[in-house]
């Protein structure tokens, strides 16, 4: 038969062991959960970096289609122009 301080030693150990356990299976989920937490911000912020880009490709897309009407509406100008000065050209030689 054991004696009583074995089977008192026995009890502490287990009952500390158990607690060890405890406090490294709440280490790592506190470690997992932190480590989750830094991945869901990383992706927050590169889907927010992307959304900045594709809004500032959006607007140079604007910019870009403004310059394209002026520089179109600067060709039809200069067609008029090409035209009416070819329209006067017989009668410039006539002269």
């Amino acid at each position: 038969m054991r004696d009583h301080g074995q089977v008192v030693h026995d009890g502490v150990s287990a009952g500390l062991g158990a607690a060890l356990l405890a406090m490294d299976a709440g280490i790592r989920a506190h470690r997992e959960q932190a480590a989750w937490d830094r991945a869901e911000a990383r992706s927050e912020a590169a889907v927010h970096r992307l959304g900045q880009a594709l809004m500032a490709s959006r607007a140079r897309e604007a910019e870009l289609a403004r310059q394209l009407a002026a520089a179109r509406a600067e060709v039809a100008g200069l067609r008029i122009r090409a035209a009416k000065a070819e329209a006067r050209l017989p009668a410039v030689r006539r002269a």
